[in-house]
């Protein structure tokens, strides 16, 4: 007997999506992609979701939810961190920055959803209140709070769009494009790999506290 296929709902397609981004880039989604995904004809999916646009929103959503959501000031990172230890401004604002961090981390190719939801997803919207309550609450000027965001929020995203370059250009490429040139480039290949490797487990939290 033939299997059952499973409904087509809304969380499916948008799950679908994600998936589609984090192996293939946000260039690859399209209607049609994604109906063949999920195993339907592309106007299916109108009945669920009106336009790619709507999907890219609820995509956002979703994976804002992961390290921005509602877990609030008892969050303490996107992989599992549990409840929150902070004990002042400054160890929780590390703390959501390392869970936006690693959502970055965790879906690098969906990186130009993930620096906007910050502003245009609910979840991100909390996040950000509770930052900027957190900041402002601490005596900084709403000048003050916004620059700490930018440098922080810049390093975080910057972090990422370097392991979304990664995927693209392995790091062993890089250097082997090098080999053979040790007389023009002797510092630079001294230190050769390790320039090229972006996601350096203890890096980001170490940076943070400079």
């Amino acid at each position: 007997m033939a299997g059952v296929r499973e409904p087509l709902t809304r969380v499916r397609i948008i799950e679908a999506a994600l998936e589609i981004i984090d192996d293939e880039g946000l260039g690859a989604l399209n209607m049609r992609r994604l109906a063949a995904a999920v195993g339907v004809r592309p106007m299916s999916l109108y009945h669920h979701v009106p336009s790619k646009e709507s999907i890219l929103d609820a995509v956002a959503e979703c994976i804002a939810e992961a390290a921005l959501g509602d877990r609030g000031a008892q969050s303490a990172g996107a992989r599992g961190r549990g409840t929150s230890r902070a004990t002042g401004w400054r160890e929780r604002t590390r703390e959501l920055f390392i869970g936006l961090y690693e959502l970055v981390q965790d879906h690098p190719r969906a990186l130009p959803l993930i620096s906007t939801a910050v502003l245009r997803t609910p979840r991100g919207r909390r996040w950000m209140e509770e930052l900027m309550g957190l900041l402002l609450g601490a005596g900084f000027t709403p000048d003050q709070a916004a620059s700490l965001f930018h440098t922080l929020g810049a390093y975080t995203i910057g972090l990422g769009y370097a392991s979304m370059l990664s995927l693209d250009v392995p790091p062993a490429t890089i250097v082997g494009e090098l080999t053979g040139h040790w007389a023009d480039y002797p510092h630079l290949l001294r230190v050769g790999l390790q320039l090229a490797l972006w996601d350096r487990p203890g890096d980001f939290d170490t940076a943070l506290d400079i």
